[in-house]
């Protein structure tokens, strides 16, 4: 028998200038919370205590680094040259938003930072990451070549192994990652379909919002990965969801292994789409995906979003029970928690118990669970090749937490932008947690 592939996860960690600039596209809580004070140290204790709780149930969870912020070669790239202090001044009293982009923590959410494909899955048999252009948003198209080397320096040592150049950036070929992006695959981990999912077209958009991932670029990035055709699917979202606020797939669904959990609302012709999906997965597996379709009579759109139920992550415990990793607000909320009872209850259910963490602070920016992490596929030898560089355990996340504890801001407003001695302090704090990794 195959030994099975290890599901691993890499989350962002969060970064001292996490604040809410309300710069997402179509992210209704991002909006909402717009130049609200934050709290980087609340915001970064919570992502690392769900990276320690990955750990403690087997999961082998990695983290990526904050980025430096402000990013000053951007700053520079728009014409803001000289003196530091002058340059947050002009920004700020030219555009707030401008500067509030170049301060932007949202590479938290790693889910956007590439989307994935095992070797047993491409046809070069190479572990294949494309990063995401991320060119739809002011503040992230900037994160997309820093992820890339960040990536590539994670997977340095890992043999068949490679992350590749982002898409052009481009807004034909605008592409947000994993979180368009599912892999629906056997219990082992090596036969596997792929299911993109991408926005109408412009020309075709019944609302306020356009779509952040375009067919083209999915694609495109199908291709990139070296994916066998008949292993992949295409699904377009529904207008509907795009305007209640669900600007990713992995705010109506999720996928784990053989089971996907959808929203009825989440794909256009969704009855095709699943019948599709499932006959190629029956074709190629052996047997049959385990479909879960919630209808809006179980749970609204609106409060779909609200809570971030399908933005939860499932995990594996052992080879045949699921996990469910939940925000709060899915406890909190009557039909919400009333569907995950329904779902623990059921014996035919692979999900069997539910964790519920406070992620406050990431959720007043539109990010539950599943957007922190970006999870890979790797073999026994690649898990092995990782090594312990970006592994969280628990020396790490007790050296990462006084960190945090010590030079995070408990209360971080968008006014503070404009003082050089908190840009200044925040870089010599991004660079303490760099060189635990080096």
């Amino acid at each position: 028998m195959k030994n099975p592939l290890h599901e691993i996860n890499v989350d962002g960690l969060i970064g001292p200038t996490h604040h809410f600039g309300g710069l997402g596209v179509g992210n209704l809580a991002s909006h909402a919370s717009q130049y609200r004070p934050s709290n980087p140290r609340a915001a970064a204790l919570e992502g690392l205590a769900k990276m320690q709780l990955l750990s403690e149930l087997g999961i082998p969870q990695f983290y990526l680094p904050p980025l430096t912020r402000p990013n000053w070669g951007w700053l520079e790239s728009l014409g803001y040259a000289g003196d530091r202090a002058d340059i947050l001044k002009r920004c700020y009293d030219d555009s707030p938003q401008l500067l509030s982009a170049a301060y932007s923590s949202a590479f938290m959410w790693t889910a956007n930072a590439a989307t994935v494909a095992p070797a047993c899955d491409t046809l070069s048999q190479c572990l294949t990451l494309v990063p995401a252009n991320l060119c739809c948003n002011l503040h992230r198209g900037q994160e997309s070549l820093a992820r890339m080397h960040q990536l590539r320096d994670m997977l340095r040592d890992v043999s068949n192994a490679s992350v590749t150049e982002p898409l052009p950036s481009v807004f034909p070929l605008r592409d947000e990652g994993a979180a368009n992006h599912m892999r629906l695959c056997n219990r082992h981990g090596d036969l596997a379909v792929h299911l993109f999912v991408y926005g109408p077209p412009v020309e075709n958009r019944v609302g306020t919002f356009i779509a952040r991932q375009s067919e083209l670029a999915s694609r495109q990035v199908a291709l990139q990965l070296q994916l066998d055709r008949e292993a992949c699917c295409f699904a377009q979202q529904t207008p509907e969801a795009i305007e209640a606020g669900v600007f990713h797939n992995d705010v109506i669904a999720t996928s784990h292994a053989d089971l996907l959990i959808y929203h009825e609302l989440a794909f256009a012709d969704h009855a095709n789409v699943v019948e599709d999906l499932s006959h190629k997965y029956q074709r190629r597996i052996g047997h049959a995906l385990q479909g879960l379709c919630v209808h809006s009579r179980e749970l609204p759109l609106d409060e779909a979003v609200r809570t971030y139920l399908f933005n939860s992550q499932i995990v594996n415990s052992d080879s045949d029970t699921m996990q469910l990793i939940c925000p709060s607000q899915c406890r909190d909320s009557s039909p919400t928690r009333a569907l995950i009872d329904r779902w623990i209850a059921d014996p035919s259910n692979p999900i069997q118990r539910v964790h519920f963490l406070s992620l406050n602070q990431s959720m007043a920016n539109g990010g539950g669970p599943a957007c922190l992490r970006l999870r890979m596929m790797v073999d026994d030898a690649q898990l092995k090749e990782l090594g312990a560089r970006y592994r969280i355990d628990e020396a790490r996340i007790a050296l990462l937490s006084d960190i945090i504890e010590q030079n995070y801001p408990e209360r971080f407003c968008i006014e503070d932008m404009t003082r050089l001695d908190f840009a200044e302090h925040s870089q010599t704090t991004v660079d303490t947690i760099e060189r635990l990794s080096r």
